[in-house]
């Protein structure tokens, strides 16, 4: 019986996590781009319930189009491919940095500078859609 309520416990936790949004964003931040050019956003994605998410996809005004990237060596050469996803482990978290996985922004609106400000949506899996206020950092 103590099994099936623990059980019963769990689920109700992480269904009433998933509905509230429990991920933590920290410090996102774009690089400086140019009207028509491309731009890239960074951050932390913590996870503290012990059910795996996934980072679907992500959209902002000030981008035609904003795709999930991962950077990696493929010989001598750097690429740069798109991805369906990012998962982000239970109890745990994923760093989006230069160099791996990021969140490119192509085809900018408007030209992004140090110290401007904009959102970004994230869609997630299970906690649904976040909002985050990134800024840019200089050159």
């Amino acid at each position: 019986m103590k099994n099936i309520i623990k059980a019963s416990v769990s689920i109700l936790l992480v269904a009433c996590a998933s509905e509230t949004g429990t991920l933590t964003i920290s410090d996102p931040w774009a690089r400086p781009g140019q009207a028509g050019g491309n731009s890239a956003v960074y951050m932390t994605i913590q996870n503290p319930i012990p059910v795996e998410d996934r980072l679907l996809s992500a959209s902002s005004d000030v981008a035609e189009d904003v795709e999930i990237h991962e950077t990696a060596m493929t010989g001598d050469v750097m690429q740069m491919a798109p991805q369906d996803h990012v998962s982000i482990p239970a109890n745990g978290g994923v760093e989006l940095l230069p160099g791996g996985m990021h969140i490119m922004l192509i085809g900018l609106e408007r030209d992004l500078a140090a110290g401007d400000e904009f959102t970004l949506t994230l869609e997630f899996e299970n906690a649904g859609i976040v909002t985050a206020l990134i800024k840019t950092r200089g050159p």
